[in-house]
């Protein structure tokens, strides 16, 4: 092992230098940059996971208010009635500018067609081998064995059983082959009875036919037919019969969605005296939860702004400075207040036309006249920015299904020879479902029930505020752009630290290095200090 570099000095037969301290002070003099250009990194790595893991949880905080406000379900008027006892009248949809002023009154409630059993002893009782076919329709009379029943458009169901099948397993068997009946089995106090009941209205009553072959048993209980009737009803079928504005009309339920577009009347008792249907503007609702976005929206772009902030003459530059991934937060952020919302009509719409500007410092502002003229002159923006829209302006037409791949927007339905045309490209056709194979509306299902349907127009919006979330959302995503980041952070620490090790490591041999070099110094300097003495006695001897 080399000797310590200083051990001949101190016998006084070396150089005299503290060769440890000039040892130390040249590998700190390399070791000391290096250094300190890593613990300067690893501590604008660590200041920026701080401030990535704050905006995080800050745009967190802005999507809950985002979500609040898309949940208030706001429109630009809302509907209520005199009598909340006789009828409810609520938003539903996109309402329009008109204002509601009606009058109310409920003849009759829709109620639905109920078929009872005979008691049985248990839910566990047998029913019987054999099977039986449910139609939906209407009965001419639903008392006498000699009425008349005629069929609706809704498919008929056949359930089977066996020796074995219970009264339970009936009834599960007949809610999961329909959504056109309901069975239940309840106890009367002397036994249980399953009940069947079909939906709402007049022409949506029962008949109950056992197949041939079927035991004696499912027979003797379960007829309702022109001819046997052993089911007992107890509910018919009625359709609610109302007038507005002294104009009669029924349905076939006692919620109607298509009365006034936009609304839904709830009946809920009849009634002799007149009650109010009426609508009124918003305004307020809206203009406070404008106010709630704009105020959410101003502290995550001043944060992100704080936090991005450049060095200025005396400052400290922010921890996110000159981060792309920040910037392209905060553009996002700003592209909102100009996003183009596709999917309502007359659009597409942005959140400026509701008076939301952009003030010079990049956080938002709300200019209340243009809210209250975009009120009173276009009041479908209100909708655009606060609730989703899937709808048609034709009775004929619904929408049955949404494709993955279906985009938000305004489609034409348009017909040419026997085929219907969505946006002027063919739609395939399965009885009276139509399909488009073709550019934004791709996947979409429609059913048109006219076949001689000439035009119409489908609305697919997602909200702004749903815009926002999804964006937001996107953020957030565990696999997200900012959750990578932070991953990629962490992992720069990680190489921070092993550098420090390689660092320490490679100045452990640098000094191991110098050590030897300094102790072969001091062993050449006491050889010549050697010699020195020699010629020095030498020359003494001749003096």
């Amino acid at each position: 092992m080399a000797a310590t570099p200083e051990i001949l000095s101190k016998l006084n037969i070396g150089s005299g230098m503290n060769n440890s301290e000039i040892i130390a002070a040249l590998v700190n003099a390399e070791k000391a940059p290096a250094l300190d250009r890593i613990e300067k990194t690893e501590e604008q790595t660590e200041n920026k996971i701080s401030a990535y893991s704050l905006l995080k949880s800050e745009i967190s905080i802005f999507r809950q208010t985002v979500r609040t406000i898309k949940d208030s379900n706001a429109a630009s008027h809302v509907g209520a009635t005199s009598n909340a006892t006789v009828a409810t009248f609520t938003t539903t949809g996109s309402t329009g500018s008109d204002e509601i002023d009606s009058s109310l009154v409920v003849n009759t409630l829709a109620s639905t067609h109920t078929l009872a059993t005979g008691a049985y002893s248990s839910s566990g009782s047998l029913v019987g081998a054999g099977s039986l076919t449910i139609d939906f329709g209407t009965w001419s009379t639903t008392s006498s064995a000699n009425d008349t029943f005629t069929a609706n458009s809704n498919s008929s169901v056949t359930v089977n059983t066996t020796s074995s099948t219970t009264l339970s397993q009936l009834r599960d068997t007949i809610n999961n082959s329909t959504d056109n009946a309901e069975a239940t089995i309840l106890y009367n106090g002397t036994g249980f009875v399953l009940v069947i009941k079909g939906k709402s209205g007049a022409s949506n009553e029962l008949r109950v036919t056992p197949g041939g072959g079927s035991s004696s048993d499912l027979t003797n209980n379960f007829s309702y037919t022109t001819s046997t009737k052993n089911l007992t009803q107890t509910s018919d079928g009625v359709d609610a019969a109302f007038t507005v504005d002294g104009i009669s009309m029924t349905r076939s339920s006692n919620t109607i969605s298509d009365l006034f577009a936009g609304y839904q009347l709830d009946l809920l008792a009849t009634n002799s005296s007149a009650i109010k249907l009426s609508s009124s503007q918003n305004l307020s609702t809206i203009e406070g939860l404008l106010n709630d976005f704009i105020t959410s929206y101003n502290a995550i772009y001043a944060s992100i702004s704080a936090m991005s902030m450049q060095s200025q003459t005396g400052g400290e530059a922010g921890p996110l400075s000159g981060d792309s991934l920040a910037r392209r937060i905060q553009r996002d952020l700003r592209n909102y207040t100009s996003e183009s919302i596709k999917g309502y009509e007359n659009g597409p719409y942005s959140l400026s036309l509701l008076g939301v500007k952009t003030n010079r410092d990049g956080t938002l502002g709300l200019n209340t006249s243009t809210l209250q003229t975009t009120f009173e002159k276009n009041p479908t923006v209100i909708d655009a920015v606060f609730k989703n829209q899937l709808t048609t302006d034709n009775a004929d037409v619904s929408v049955k299904a949404l494709g993955v791949n279906t985009k938000p927007g305004s489609f034409s339905i348009t017909k040419s020879g026997s085929d219907f045309l969505i946006d002027g490209a063919a739609m395939s056709a399965s009885g009276s479902d139509y399909t488009s194979s073709s550019g934004d509306s791709t996947g979409l299902i429609l059913t048109i029930t006219d076949s001689n349907l000439s035009s119409a127009n489908v609305y697919y919006g997602k909200s702004l505020m749903t815009l926002v979330d999804d964006s937001l959302t996107n953020f957030l995503a565990f696999d997200g752009d900012i959750q990578n980041r932070l991953s990629g952070l962490s992992d720069n620490l990680k190489d921070l630290a092993d550098q420090k090790v390689t660092l320490d490591e490679r100045m452990e041999k640098l000094q191991q290095r110098y050590a030897m070099q300094y102790a072969s110094m001091e062993t050449a300097v006491a050889g010549l200090k050697d010699t020195g003495d020699y010629l020095t006695e030498m020359l003494k001897s001749k003096d």
